[in-house]
């Protein structure tokens, strides 16, 4: 009991730590108004968008997105694979913009736009290679996004693999009520 009493002081610590850091170098910060931006934006942009008959399934595929890729993300920071310099909120790991709005809004357009597997494939490679090998540097580049023990190359099939994986159970489901 006594390590797990000390487990708790750390953790008091490093949460303290965390806030004063996250005041005094990230909250309305150029990038903190860019994540800002693309948390809201996508979301106004995918309802002009989003076939509103198929809303509940594509929705469906969407929620799933972002359960997986917050499990993902907070595993990846927890093992030290990656870490976020940049947040919105001080109080979560893991990139919200990106794995509630960006990765979910792009997934779900492609699962609309291209019902078909071997078009949605081809849509999701695509996606996948922009988003490991452009995107993701980009965010290094910004200083939100700090790979540690992780290379760009490793996060294309994952892209790919959760695209293929929820598409399969969304349309299973989707079966299963008519």
């Amino acid at each position: 009991m006594d390590v797990f009493k000390e487990i708790i002081n750390l953790q008091k610590q490093l949460t303290n730590l965390e806030h004063q850091y996250w005041m005094d170098n990230v909250v309305f910060t150029f990038n903190w108004w860019v994540l800002l931006g693309i948390f809201i934006a996508p979301w106004l942009i995918w309802w002009k968008f989003v076939d509103k008959r198929r809303i509940r399934e594509i929705l469906l595929y969407g929620f799933i997105i972002m359960v997986l890729s917050s499990i993902l993300d907070d595993f990846g920071v927890a093992s030290l694979l990656w870490a976020y310099p940049y947040q919105l909120l001080q109080i979560l790991d893991r990139l919200n913009a990106i794995d509630l709005t960006v990765l979910p809004i792009m997934y779900m357009l492609i699962y609309q736009y291209f019902p078909k597997w071997k078009s949605f494939l081809i849509a999701h490679i695509l996606l996948a290679s922009f988003s490991a090998f452009v995107a993701e540097p980009i965010l290094v580049q910004m200083n939100i996004y700090m790979p540690l023990l992780w290379r760009f190359i490793y996060s294309f099939p994952i892209y790919v693999l959760i695209a293929v994986v929820v598409k399969w159970f969304t349309d299973k489901i989707n079966k299963l009520s008519m």
